[in-house]
């Protein structure tokens, strides 16, 4: 900074110094007007010094002239002599005149035209002594006028200006040149010469002549000598002037440059004031880089000694203040951390050597520390010596990336090893199996957790997820793997087994262990698992070939009844390729019209009257015939075909209904997929419409697994079919979840009674007192009670006398197509055991 100040003051001395030279530089800029009018005044007297000589030469002459006559006794009277210097002497005082009267400039084209008559003049006044006195023309140019012509234009000489000199001279040369022609022309080439001895031998001109020559000479003379004064006078002063014009010009010059270095002075100055303000909020700016980094950084020159660091390195060093301080060494750091427990390795010794040795190569490491940490830490040489090393923590991010990789190898819920885990598990005991030894994968799935979802809710449902979990983890060898490979479904790899009976023995432990209640948020839930087992290497040799045969294992536990487990039979590939045959016939089947409904009466017990029929879905196959809904029904709402069907059925129902007397309803069932549709109400209005259906003609039936789960948008949905009239029956009531919740909460219009309770109600008097219970309730509640499986008429006349409203069941009649069940019920009328579809009673067929 004192540096600059110098050369700040400096350069504004140098300004200074400079600024004084231009004013004295200044000062002397007039002398060059001055020079100008000192020419002027040179003009004007060399004027005026013309016009007093002319004038003295023209009086002279006139004298002379005078005195001539006097003498020769030539005539007295010559009017031309005494015109023309009158004249001349006019000329003269106009001259004078002008000259005086010029303020700045003299009128030069004025003053010329009378140089040219001062000239004209004295050619005339030559001419007219051949006038006057009859003298040759040879003569007349030998008079000694022209010498007095000569004395003219020397006179001019006097302006020491050259364009005066060359008028009155090229007027006078060519005047002059006009009269030798004249005297050739009138007297020949001899004129000249033989008048030359005339004027020789007057002795009166002789005289005359010599004076004017003589007076001439001395006008010459004396106007070159003027003259000469005058231009050396003139010169000197124009030297003068020139020096200090030079002066001037280079001090002129000296002043651009002092005021040019001066701007580049004064912008060098605003520059480094400019960089001074750059720099400093650079340094602002790294400062506040450094000390908001995200890791820790330090500088150490080459004698390891500290030059600059952050708080965060301080912080991840835990150092105290006095060892961040410049110029503290490396090796006090490192002892510091030794002796408070902060570093790495196997011992302190190794410790200080591994972080006190020279830095010469790039290097990046990690470092365990003592007390838990990772830092990460990366050592950068510098040229000239030393070094810069940042440290980062990377404790967090060493734990999230072990947990991310833990969840990309694990069930969020349970846990446990997820389908990825299974899968590299799986390929490690296949190999061991390809080594001779005895492999089983188990796969099993947990029976009846459906309903605990639709019942308890889906956060119960997870609840038991990860208790079945921690129970698998309870009964594992440590040498085998359990894994939740999706749903409610698991697998377990069992290695090192001796034969199948241990395969045998895992999986009753399972089904045992899984079957034990679960106490969910005090609920006792109940499950079960089904297992299917595939040994390797006899049921494949790779871990896709058993995964696919162990389900298989799976998939005939579940057809056996659920609750146990089965071996992979090479039979079940054949199973799983005709129920995947079938799926495709499925499709196949609703595109080509395979499908029919056949409708069973539903009946009034009072008046032994149809009130309505129940559509009931059935698949004529091409080629294996009849196909029962219990065979088809289970696989389409396990693939998620009911939906498509589904919106079959209803559309096929409401276009049958419509031909129908308008006092009969159509229900059709709705399976939980088909009520869990967001579209179910759009299509149920699409298929009224299209059918021109009334809405309380159609039926819905519901069970009580749909309305288990997610109550409230259950209602919703209910309401909404409601709110288009449509009516609401809750289907196989008693037989699942039942809850008296349920008869308050929605919006039913009719609940049927399961058959199971129905079939006993003979037999057994608690079936009997159940079935009055519900249909008390029902009535009180203003539904409607449809009694399902009525077969014989002591059931007809149990469910009529325990207050029920509505029968259906093959005591009336079975499911008919629609042909079938008008043309019966039209043909027929009669007794009240066979009702008729006009409502008249009929025999059955």
């Amino acid at each position: 900074m004192a540096l600059l100040q110098n050369i700040k003051g400096l350069g504004e001395r140098a300004v200074s110094s400079l600024r004084a030279s231009s004013r004295s530089a200044r000062q002397s800029l007039p002398l060059a007007g001055r020079l100008q009018i000192k020419l002027h005044e040179h003009d004007v007297n060399g004027e005026r010094a013309i016009a007093i000589a002319q004038g003295a030469i023209a009086c002279f002459v006139l004298i002379l002239h005078l005195l001539a006559q006097t003498s020769n006794g030539i005539q007295l009277a010559n009017p031309w002599v005494t015109l023309a210097l009158a004249a001349l002497a006019t000329n003269s005082l106009a001259r004078f005149r002008l000259a005086k009267g010029a303020a700045e400039r003299l009128p030069e084209r004025a003053l010329a035209v009378l140089n040219v008559l001062d000239a004209a003049i004295f050619l005339a006044l030559i001419w007219s002594y051949q006038l006057a006195y009859g003298h040759p023309a040879g003569g007349v140019l030998k008079a000694p006028s022209s010498s007095l012509l000569l004395a003219l234009i020397a006179m001019r000489a006097l302006r020491f200006y050259p364009r005066p000199v060359l008028t009155v001279g090229i007027t006078a040369v060519a005047g002059w040149a006009l009269l030798a022609a004249l005297a050739v022309a009138h007297d020949g080439p001899g004129a000249i010469t033989r008048s030359y001895a005339d004027y020789l031998t007057s002795h009166g001109i002789l005289l005359g002549a010599e004076v004017e020559r003589l007076v001439a000479l001395t006008a010459l003379v004396a106007c070159l000598a003027v003259a000469t004064h005058k231009a050396r006078l003139l010169l000197s002063t124009a030297a003068h002037a020139d020096d200090y014009a030079e002066s001037l010009r280079a001090a002129q010059r000296h002043l651009e440059e002092a005021n040019e270095a001066r701007k580049k002075f004064e912008a060098t100055v605003a520059e480094l004031d400019r960089h001074k303000a750059d720099l400093s909020e650079q340094i602002k700016r790294f400062d506040v880089a450094l000390e908001n980094m995200s890791q820790g950084l330090a500088m150490y020159d080459a004698n390891q000694r500290l030059l600059v660091c952050n708080k965060k390195f301080a912080q991840l060093c835990r150092l105290p203040p006095e060892l961040v301080q410049p110029g503290v060494t490396l090796r006090q750091i490192v002892a510091y951390r030794i002796a408070n427990g902060i570093y790495a390795g196997a011992s302190p010794e190794e410790y200080m050597s591994e972080r006190t040795a020279p830095v010469v190569a790039a290097s990046d490491t990690v470092h365990e520390l003592s007390d838990g940490r990772a830092i990460a830490i990366a050592r950068r040489p510098m040229a000239g010596g030393g070094w810069v090393t940042t440290h980062e923590d990377i404790t967090e991010r060493r734990r999230a990336e072990a947990r991310i990789a833990h969840m990309a190898r694990h069930d969020v819920l349970t846990d446990l090893p997820n389908r990825a885990c299974l899968a590299e598990r799986l390929e490690q005991a296949v190999a061991c199996a390809k080594r001779g030894e005895l492999v089983a994968i188990h796969v099993f799935d947990l029976d009846r957790f459906k309903s605990v979802n639709d019942t308890l809710g889906h956060l119960a449902g997870d609840k038991l997820l990860k208790c079945v979990g921690e129970r698998l983890r309870a009964v594992m060898r440590e040498t085998d793997s359990v894994a939740r490979i999706g749903g409610d479904e698991f697998a377990i790899v069992q290695v090192a087994l001796r034969g199948p009976a241990d395969a045998s023995v895992m999986a009753e432990r399972v089904i045992e262990t899984i079957s034990t209640p679960f106490d969910i948020d005090g609920h006792q839930a109940m499950v079960g698992a089904s297992v299917g087992i595939a040994i390797g290497p006899i049921d494949g040799d790779t871990s896709e070939q058993l995964m696919r045969n162990a389900d298989l294992a799976l998939y005939r536990a579940k057809s056996d009844g659920r609750g146990t487990y089965r071996f992979f039979e090479a039979a079940m590939d054949a199973q799983m390729r005709t129920r995947r045959a079938m799926e495709a016939d499925l499709q196949k089947g609703l595109a080509n019209g395979e499908f029919v409904l056949h409708y069973q009466p539903l009946v009034d017990l009072n008046t032994n009257e149809i009130t309505g029929c129940e559509a009931l879905i059935r698949w004529f196959h091409p080629e294996r015939g009849l196909v029962s809904p219990a065979e088809f029904v289970p696989l389409a709402e396990e693939n998620g075909f009911i939906v498509a069907l589904g919106e079959w059925v209803i559309r096929q129902a409401c276009l049958t209904a419509a031909g129908w007397p308008a006092q009969l309803k159509v229900s059709v069932n709705l399976s939980p997929a088909q009520f869990r549709n967001s579209q179910l109400a759009s299509l149920i209005v699409s298929a009224l419409g299209a059918a021109g259906l009334a809405p309380e003609r159609l039926e819905l039936e519901i069970t009580e697994s749909v309305l288990l789960a997610n109550s409230e948008a259950n209602l919703s949905t209910l309401t909404q079919l409601r709110t288009l009239g449509v009516r609401i029956a809750l289907d196989d009531f008693g037989s699942g979840y039942s809850s008296l919740a349920y008869l308050q909460k929605f919006p039913f219009d009719r609940i049927k009674i399961d058959r199971c309770f129905v079939r006993d109600i003979g037999a057994s008097a608690s079936a009997r007192n159940i079935v009055r219970a519900m249909a008390a309730m029902a009535n009180g509640l203003g539904m409607a009670t449809t009694a399902e499986g009525v077969e014989t008429e002591e059931q007809r006349a149990a469910v009529l006398s325990e207050g029920c409203s509505e029968m259906q069941g093959y005591l009336f009649s079975r499911a008919l197509p629609a042909s079938e069940l008008e043309r019966l019920f039209l043909r027929r009328s009669g007794p009240a055991t066979s009702p008729s579809v006009s409502g008249k009673p009929a025999t059955a067929a």
